[in-house]
């Protein structure tokens, strides 16, 4: 497995590698070394091989570029010539489009190329750099993230490569209507979580930002434009006035152009005291604030980013226990319908975001049935990353006849 970022710090990457060890396969994942992080390392049978030394953010950028430029990522091409001389490879699996090129030049060296499509790429580059302020970083992602010439790339190498993986049903019917990319060479392997994740909410009260006089409303996860947390934000003008003990707690980072805006449109709307910018929490605690809340949202904008894909908090929140609510994305939309898990509001709408917490609100007992209802779903009725990994064994199960 090849990844552009941390090891095991990817959740998805993660779960993948050691689903396959678990299952008698021999993983080795390559990726970037961090300043403190061992060369050689094997965590749960899972063996790391890491690259170069002091990867920073500015010698990713480089790479980047000339990736962008030339489907080559000089870094990880001439690494992983070193990886093959030390290593016998069979198949090399490659996470997300931009490791695409690179690897895609070591065909002739593996048995079988797997693409792994965390996202829908080229729509991704339309909303993460919106919010972006510095003039030189706008015309740098406008000549070398240009959306639409990433979509040729995402059709050349969804052609080229012999399987693709995709994180929803949607991509993959995304992939076939836009491209007509080969129904048989694509498998979707979801963001699931494992059902023993429950166990991070069981009895964990290791947390000091809810408290019971405050009904809260919480959103765990990175912030960008394409969260919706502006809608959320704006939401609590109408919501703090219905509801005057409610705060919307923003768990989390974003980058600093990200988080300047968040911040501004908070002033904009006098909601300074209802919105609380909480910054990172451990683990642990973030488990424990989840299942305290009264409500935890996904108000994702929906775009052909947000989807084509789906995050692993969605059915983490569903473990939890605690009242869902999401946008109308797609796929969230269409899992949460399927079990009546939760309360769906139209994405990108303030008002209806709004009108969604003050009737939870106001009937929050009667709603308690959903939250039984996505816990049972996790638990009892595949979706679970017990059930979904089990896709990605048949797959590699395949490849080696």
């Amino acid at each position: 497995m090849v990844v552009d970022g941390s090891y095991p710090n990817d959740i998805r990457v993660r779960k993948e590698a050691e689903a396959l060890v678990e299952n008698g396969k021999k993983v080795l994942v390559v990726c970037p070394a961090g300043s403190s992080q061992k060369k050689e390392e094997e965590i749960n049978g899972v063996h790391i091989h890491r690259i170069g030394k002091n990867y920073t953010t500015f010698k990713k950028g480089i790479n980047d570029i000339i990736e962008s430029a030339f489907n080559i990522n000089p870094f990880f091409y001439f690494n992983l010539k070193k990886v093959f001389k030390k290593y016998q490879i069979d198949f090399l699996h490659v996470h997300d489009l931009p490791l695409a090129g690179t690897c895609f030049r070591f065909k002739t060296k593996t048995k079988k190329l797997v693409l792994d499509l965390h996202e829908n790429f080229p729509e991704a580059l339309k909303t993460w750099f919106l919010w972006k302020k510095s003039p030189i970083l706008r015309l740098k992602n406008s000549i070398f993230f240009n959306p639409a010439s990433w979509s040729k790339k995402e059709e050349k190498y969804c052609n080229a490569y012999d399987y693709i993986i995709c994180v929803v049903d949607e991509m993959k019917e995304k992939l076939q209507t836009k491209f007509q990319i080969d129904e048989e060479k694509m498998h979707v392997i979801s963001n699931h979580e494992k059902k023993e994740f429950q166990h991070n909410f069981e009895n964990n009260d290791s947390q000091n930002i809810i408290t019971e006089d405050t009904f809260s409303i919480t959103y765990v996860g990175g912030f960008g434009p394409h969260r919706g947390l502006d809608i959320a934000i704006k939401g609590m003008k109408t919501i703090s006035d219905q509801i005057p003990n409610s705060k919307l707690f923003l768990v989390g980072k974003g980058n600093t152009d990200v988080e300047a805006k968040l911040k501004a449109i908070t002033r904009e709307h006098n909601v300074e005291n209802a919105v609380d910018f909480v910054g990172y929490r451990p683990f642990n605690e973030v488990s424990a604030i989840m299942s305290n809340s009264d409500i935890n949202i996904i108000p994702h904008h929906a775009n052909d980013h947000t989807n084509n894909t789906i995050p692993h908090k969605l059915f983490q929140i569903m473990m939890s226990k605690s009242l869902l609510l999401v946008s109308s994305c797609k796929p969230l939309k269409r899992i949460v319908e399927k079990y009546d898990a939760g309360i769906v509001f139209e994405a990108g709408n303030t008002k209806d975001f709004s009108d969604r917490v003050i009737e939870a609100y106001n009937n929050y007992e009667l709603l308690k049935y959903k939250t039984e209802n996505a816990f049972k779903a996790v638990l009892e009725q595949g979706e679970n990353w017990d059930t979904e990994s089990l896709k990605l064994i048949e797959l590699y199960n395949q490849l080696e006849y």
